[in-house]
């Protein structure tokens, strides 16, 4: 069985990947110009690094808050939200999160801490 898959989308649209395959690993992929909505945009480099548990477990620590906490859901996504997709099993479900929650800035910040970005 494929182990689950965190896939976590900031509120530019870069994205986090965080996986417990063997080895913990989070991978940042940014957003280029091209696929931005300003066409300018650039969320710099792709950094794939493999983690600590304790990194490891405060990330999804985090994200599962955020999936628990259904206030901060909304329908559709928006600029600055925040979007959590969890792929596991074959089964894969996605989490919008409110851009001005407590939730999104703890993970945001959490990532970026990592990555020291």
């Amino acid at each position: 069985m494929k182990p689950k898959i965190y896939k976590y989308l900031d509120g530019s649209g870069n994205q986090y990947n965080i996986q417990d395959d063997m080895r913990k690993t989070l991978e940042y992929v940014p957003v280029k110009p091209l696929s931005s909505s300003s066409g300018i945009y650039d969320g710099g480099k792709y950094v794939k690094t493999e983690i600590t548990i304790d990194q490891f477990n405060k990330i999804v620590s985090l994200l599962n808050s955020a999936i628990r906490k259904s206030e901060i859901h909304i329908k559709d996504r928006v600029k600055m939200s925040g979007m959590i997709i969890v792929e596991e099993g074959g089964n894969r479900n996605a989490y919008i999160l409110d851009p001005y929650s407590e939730e999104k800035f703890s993970i945001e910040t959490k990532l970026r801490e990592i990555f020291e970005i």
